[in-house]
């Protein structure tokens, strides 16, 4: 299964279902879920077209929590966040898809990205998203290991290989089993809820 919770999103949703649509994995195959939460642009309505002409099943599952002041996604409290997400992760659980494909709808892939993570077999792995397009200073992304109790941002690793990180998001594949045996799921964090997410799924080994 693939998708995400969305809001708001309508200025980049057609490349990312393009992106979607070009994954090079059979398309009787995959499934799609969207949570839409409170959207008052054209989100739901793009959703709903591609639905109509993928041949893939897609849910779409709409709820309404208000974000504090801004459509924008940085705005919702992290609350809200574990809440969409783990609506997101029910859809998953009542489907039959052995893995679930989170992946932010401001995450554009190429055609290979699923097919290449899930040769690696592993039971929790990510792409490696740039996270610095907002910041002065380039080279952040999306993984991080912890020290004490703060996640820091890892700046520095080997290139074209997989690294054990303590904490990822935005674009990561998950097995069934991690959510399934071991009641996975999304909890609040200060530094978001993939950081929940992550801890859990850590704790439980």
């Amino acid at each position: 299964m693939i998708g995400c919770p969305v809001r708001e999103r309508g200025w980049i949703l057609p490349r990312y279902l393009r992106c979607l649509a070009d994954l090079d994995y059979p398309s009787n195959q995959i499934e799609y879920a969207f949570v839409v939460n409170d959207s008052q642009d054209n989100t739901l309505e793009i959703i709903r077209e591609f639905a109509c002409h993928t041949e893939s099943p897609v849910e779409i599952r709409q709820v309404n929590l208000k974000s504090r002041s801004s459509p924008n996604r940085g705005a919702h409290s992290i609350g809200n966040l574990v809440v969409l997400r783990n609506i997101f992760l029910d859809m998953f659980l009542k489907s039959p898809a052995t893995h679930l494909f989170s992946l932010d709808s401001d995450i554009l892939v190429g055609p290979d990205s699923l097919t290449r993570l899930i040769a690696l077999g592993l039971p929790v792995v990510s792409l490696l998203v740039p996270n610095d397009m907002h910041l002065e200073t380039a080279g952040y992304f999306n993984i991080a290991n912890l020290q004490g109790d703060q996640y820091f941002p890892i700046t520095k690793f080997p290139q074209n290989q997989v690294i054990p990180v303590d904490c990822t998001g935005a674009g990561y594949l998950i097995r069934r089993e991690v959510i399934e045996a071991d009641g996975g799921r999304y909890h609040p964090h200060r530094q978001g809820e993939d950081a929940g997410f992550c801890g859990m799924a850590r704790a439980k080994g």
